[in-house]
């Protein structure tokens, strides 16, 4: 059976050591071997970046002409277009863009939820490292074997809603390919690829929440860890040369 555990007390997070306190002090008598833990990133964004003061942004020329076009802060547009490495598409008030992570999403997935005021938060350029850290941090301190997955929250294209996803993930593979695998009728699957780091953080979401539940870190329990893969999440973002809509 699969449960999904809320880690309890976990405060606004102002400190690098503070976020692994929290961690270290809050796990110590609840995860177990075998555990997934799923982290939001926006409370590591928040105190190790990339976070921007607003109002302390200056906008490039391309900022103030998306602005133009967009009717929005250029000074939000500039962090935008910062935390990028390319603008896929822009229309009804939104950009599309390729975040620092690779991930497609709207506006490269800056937020000013769960920021602070006057603040935005991106998301980590390297979040495979971060969760490879935060996996050896509670191998070292807590003595456990477990996964962890770093998961933001992002619109689909064609679909209303949010879906929390995987950026980063350890001790655990991204995808699990089921080509060769027979069906129930003995049909074997050719192209069948299950993005589990996505579904387990999906699934996290339930209680973590967006707004003001303060469940930045969820334990995903009774799944069994699938290492026939390979620990990467930029592995579920599509190639340029497999994109269907641009």
């Amino acid at each position: 059976m699969i449960s999904i555990i809320k880690v309890p007390n976990i405060p606004i997070i102002k400190s690098v050591k503070q976020f692994y306190f929290s961690l270290e002090n809050e796990l110590n008598n609840l995860i177990m071997d075998g555990d997934i833990l799923v982290c939001a990133h926006t409370p590591w964004s928040r105190v190790n970046g990339p976070i921007y003061k607003i109002e302390e942004m200056v906008p490039s020329n391309e900022a103030i002409e998306l602005a133009k076009e967009l009717d929005k802060d250029p000074k939000k547009i500039e962090i935008i277009l910062q935390l990028s490495n390319e603008v896929v598409k822009i229309g009804r008030n939104v950009i599309i863009t390729e975040n620092k992570a690779g991930v497609i999403c709207a506006n490269a997935g800056v937020d000013e939820s769960n920021a602070g005021l006057g603040y935005a938060l991106g998301v980590p350029e390297d979040p495979d490292k971060l969760a490879r850290e935060i996996r050896q941090f509670i191998k070292e301190k807590l003595r456990r074997q477990v996964a962890v997955i770093i998961s933001d929250t992002v619109g689909r294209a064609l679909r209303r809603g949010a879906v929390n996803i995987a950026i980063g993930v350890a001790g655990i593979a991204a995808m699990k390919s089921e080509i060769g695998k027979k069906d129930l009728f003995g049909y074997e699957m050719r192209v069948s690829e299950i993005a589990i780091a996505d579904e387990i953080a999906a699934a996290a979401e339930l209680l973590q929440g967006q707004t003001n539940e303060a469940s930045p870190f969820i334990l995903v329990r009774g799944y069994p860890i699938n290492f026939e893969g390979e620990e990467n999440a930029r592995l579920l973002n599509r190639p340029k040369n497999e994109r269907l809509f641009n």
